[in-house]
């Protein structure tokens, strides 16, 4: 008895500490958490970044460009200074820098409409996450509801296990005051023992539920939910609203409708963006150079000199002397002839298609089809969300039915079960039937639940399609 003592205090302490280590969560702290880390919303994330890229890019292609470049040679046997353009046999060293601009002038609307699309497939992106976001919360929702469910079901077996256990006790009383045979104490026991199996199936199962729930959250620690004070409130019922009602809404609520919309008009600006490959295109553009060679040199003044020549006057040789202006050569400084060797240079190009092995051609066809391939999948995907939302109004209203008449049977079970409680008390039936009894309050009990949170799911999702927010209060 006393090692029993220890091992129950063991296990309190165990229990005890796991509660406090275990933090509690919030529908909305589970959601937003899911939002924060949820791979499949973090890959459209990723994704919207590209067309940001791509707006940013198409933004700037109206500017003028701008490119510089430089070089630096050496150059071995004969070959032309870049300076003097003269043809040298000797080693030399040369430099050239370089620095052009270009701008479009006219290219058939190809940057207007590329930067137009550029902006609606970004809007697209970000609609795709606010989508994914909804679908991920709703399925959190799910996941938080199937651990509320497991909780309150734990709470239906404890009961069942405390009754059980009350009525077991009293048949012993009545058995040892000789009012009862002794055997009927094996039937109560038979259904205890049946009452802590089911206990430990529904602890198996609120342990499944929270780690499908920490599994969809990418987390490791132990959490748990937080309940509910009384029922949980409903915003949707789906007796008072109409097909058409909650599928006009899902039409103007559900990112994912928006996003296709803008889909559609991605794919006719691609069609302009086509035909402009079939129109002229002007360009215009500009460039500075300059260059430096080691050989580079410059006059630096003159030097006078007699230039004798040899001439014949009156028959006889003679040496005359002329003066002659010699320059004199220096090398001339790097930045000298940087400066000096400046050239400049603009230019406008004209460039009208013609024939280009009908590739511009077969683009814009492509074009037109990618506009039928959009169109039909956007009549697809309304043609699916409207099935989804005629499913869910079906769904939630055969769940609400499903509550009436499981709490129909319920109240009709305990009534039953209170009328052969009284009779076994008097000693009109035997435990078999009392336990039999019992048994289909409990299934009726069950149903209850079951049908009660399968209603409370299945209002969400008509929530969900009316673009209201996923609460539990």
């Amino acid at each position: 008895m006393f090692k029993k003592l220890i091992v129950s205090f063991c296990i309190l302490c165990i229990a005890t500490a796991t509660s406090y280590a275990q933090e509690t969560w919030s529908l909305e702290k589970c959601v937003n958490y899911a939002l924060s880390n949820n791979i499949s919303i973090a890959q459209t994330k990723i994704g919207q970044k590209f067309t940001e890229i791509d707006e940013h890019q198409a933004r700037h292609a109206k500017y003028p460009n701008v490119n510089a470049g430089g070089s630096m040679n050496l150059n071995l046997g004969r070959s032309v200074d870049p300076v003097t353009n003269d043809f040298v046999s000797e080693t030399f060293y040369a430099n050239n820098f370089s620095l052009n601009s270009g701008v479009v002038i006219y290219n058939g609307g190809r940057l207007k409409n590329s930067l137009k699309q550029a902006k609606i497939n970004n809007q697209s992106a970000t609609l795709d996450i606010a989508q994914s976001e909804r679908d991920i919360a709703l399925l959190v929702a799910n996941t938080y509801l199937n651990v509320i469910f497991a909780k309150e079901n734990l709470k239906i077996v404890n009961n069942q296990l405390a009754l059980s256990q009350e009525q077991l006790k009293q048949l012993n009383q009545l058995i040892a005051a000789g009012t009862r045979p002794p055997n009927e104490a094996l039937n109560i026991e038979a259904q205890i023992a049946l009452n802590e199996q089911n206990i430990l199936a529904a602890e198996n199962t609120i342990a499944t539920a929270l780690l499908n729930l920490k599994q969809l959250l990418r987390i490791n620690k132990d959490i748990d939910v937080i309940i509910p004070d009384g029922d949980i409130p409903l915003r949707s019922d789906p007796d008072m609203l109409t097909m058409e009602e909650v599928f006009t809404s899902a039409l103007n609520t559900q990112p994912s409708i928006k996003a296709a919309t803008l889909d559609l008009e991605s794919a006719l600006i691609g069609v302009d963006i086509a035909e402009s490959a079939l129109k002229p295109t002007l360009n215009a553009g500009g460039s500075v150079g300059t260059n430096y060679s080691n050989k580079g040199v410059f006059i630096d003044g003159t030097t006078r000199v007699i230039d004798q020549q040899m001439i014949i006057f009156n028959g006889a040789e003679t040496t005359i002397g002329f003066p002659v202006d010699i320059p004199n050569f220096k090398n001339q400084p790097y930045f000298d002839q940087i400066q000096d060797n400046l050239s400049y240079g603009v230019g406008v190009n004209l460039n009208i298609p013609i024939y280009n092995n009908m590739v511009n051609r077969s683009n814009v066809e492509r074009a037109k089809l990618n506009i039928e391939t959009t169109e039909l999948a956007n009549l697809q995907l309304k043609d699916n969300l409207k099935i989804q939302v005629m499913q869910a109004l079906v769904d939630a209203r055969t769940a609400k039915l499903q509550v009436k008449a499981s709490q129909k049977s319920y109240d009709a079970q305990t009534a039953a079960f209170a009328n052969t409680k009284r009779r076994y008390d008097l000693g009109g039936i035997n435990t078999y039937d009392y336990i039999d009894a019992k048994n289909q309050l409990d299934i009726a009990q069950l149903n209850l639940v079951i049908s009660k949170y399968d209603y409370i799911f299945k209002s969400k999702v008509i929530d969900f399609y009316m673009g209201y927010p996923l609460k539990l209060n």
